[in-house]
């Protein structure tokens, strides 16, 4: 049967088994309708069926009396970023994030660069089922404009942060090997590392949507550039998922310092040069590392903490001054430039963090908190699982769990998230302790109390 997955991640299916033109031209009227028309941003990452389904939107837009500005490739924090410089109505990104190539979608950008929240998203569904009465006439239809300088105005927002230091970086000159999985990132990245001073091997950036491996980048799919740090006696390895809004990091030795660590060092840095009495918080979501918290309490900094989504995280730290936020994921969140996942961010103050330290990327690791997570699901058939994660809520509401995002049970020195699944008939399992041994004793306990609710 046709998968079709809608909400406030976008809409995406496999390529015409579910995911097909009518479906974008579809959702394309019905968001430009939403956000009455005017100029929209258009992007899309390198996957091979991109440039067809852009060309859908491209035309349907116009065809509602939108101006579209078209960003060609570049990732989705480009496309964001241009969304608020431009002044625009929103955007469409024409991109499957970490979903295997075969897979494509539709994100939703809002005026101001940031995702559809829930609200929006209701929205966004109303007009869907709403009947068009007619298209624009001729000569009412809206114009287009190729903005071929996108990502060039990415890297030189990222490098003016105060937090991001070029000369820095450059004294030291670090070699950097860069994975794109020949995604949206496979110039963008190199690009903007390269101006900031480092020695740059790119591996997997020919930008042509071969999917190499795996596209997430977590440790296992990124065993080759494991090796190829260690090949080149590199100082760190950086990897990103096809659109770009998530960085992994590798150390000098070839390790994995696993994608929840990138925000834990971004912050680092950011707690760092943070002014003591700024009353700046941190921001993050619920399934993210507890290393966070013990080093936002070293500078008595406090963290804040929101269901799983970036847009959730977004628009919590919208509410109030936030120094850094982001997710465990590899997304780095740094308000000074823009309210969304970037890994050109990311990467920016983890180099001037490895050159202001004058450590390697294993040293300054090893002076950070560290936690082993463990992630797992379970089958729950046809079986509700509000009614499973309530009856887990009531049998353990003498631990006071968090019922934000699923149920969260917090001690001292561990955790454990349950959170039922918008896409697959399974409850996520992650918990996480000083050690792996406790982390993985706590998913199959728990995983053994959810066997007997079914």
């Amino acid at each position: 049967m046709p998968t079709l997955i809608s909400g406030i991640s976008g809409v995406r299916g496999i390529i015409n088994d579910g995911f097909d033109p009518d479906v974008v031209t579809r959702y394309t009227i019905a968001f430009g309708r939403m956000v009455g028309g005017g100029k929209i941003v258009i992007a899309q990452d390198t996957r091979p069926s991109g440039k067809m389904f852009k060309d859908v939107v491209e035309s349907v837009l116009q065809s509602i009396g939108c101006d579209v500005i078209d960003c060609d490739v570049c990732p989705t924090p480009t496309a964001q970023l241009m969304v608020e410089k431009l002044d625009a109505n929103g955007g469409i990104i024409v991109t499957a994030s970490h979903n295997p190539i075969e897979w494509n979608a539709l994100k939703f950008v809002g005026k101001g660069g940031l995702f559809l929240d829930a609200e929006q998203h209701a929205e966004l569904m109303r007009f869907l089922e709403t009947p068009v009465e007619k298209l624009e006439k001729w000569d009412v239809v809206g114009d287009l404009t190729r903005q071929h300088d996108a990502i060039r105005q990415h890297i030189e927002d990222v490098l003016a942060l105060k937090l991001v230091d070029a000369e820095l970086v450059k004294r030291r000159r670090p070699k950097v090997v860069v994975d794109a999985i020949n995604g949206a990132g496979s110039k963008a990245l190199p690009g903007f590392l390269t101006a900031l001073g480092c020695e740059v091997i790119r591996m997997n950036c020919d930008h042509d949507g071969n999917f190499v491996h795996t596209p997430e980048p977590t440790p296992a799919n990124l065993t080759d550039l494991m090796a190829r740090v260690r090949e080149e006696k590199a100082d760190l390895g950086l990897a990103t998922d096809p659109d770009a809004d998530r960085l992994a990091v590798i150390d000098e030795n070839g390790e994995p310092l696993v994608e929840e660590y990138t925000l834990v060092l971004a912050a680092y840095h950011a707690l760092r040069h943070a002014e003591k009495a700024d009353g700046k918080v941190l921001v993050t979501n619920l399934s993210t590392t507890m290393a966070l918290d013990d080093l936002a309490a070293r500078y008595g900094r406090k963290v804040l903490r929101t269901p799983v989504g970036e847009i959730h995280v977004a628009r919590q730290m919208q509410k109030q001054p936030t120094l850094i936020g982001g997710e465990g994921n590899g997304g780095v969140i740094l308000p000074e430039c823009h309210l969304g996942r970037d890994s050109l961010v990311g990467a920016g103050l983890i180099l001037t963090l490895l050159a202001e330290t004058g450590q390697s990327m294993r040293e300054i690791a090893d002076e950070l908190p560290r936690y082993q997570m463990v992630k797992d699901k379970i089958s729950i058939g046809t079986a509700d699982a509000k009614k499973i994660l309530a009856d887990l809520a009531e049998e353990y509401k003498s631990e006071t769990p968090n019922l934000e995002d699923g149920v969260k049970i917090t001690w001292s020195d561990r955790w454990v998230h349950f959170r039922a699944s918008n896409t697959e008939p399974i409850i996520r399992v992650f918990a996480e302790a000083k050690d792996e041994a406790t982390a993985s004793q706590l998913v199959q306990d728990f995983k053994a109390i959810i066997e007997k609710l079914l």
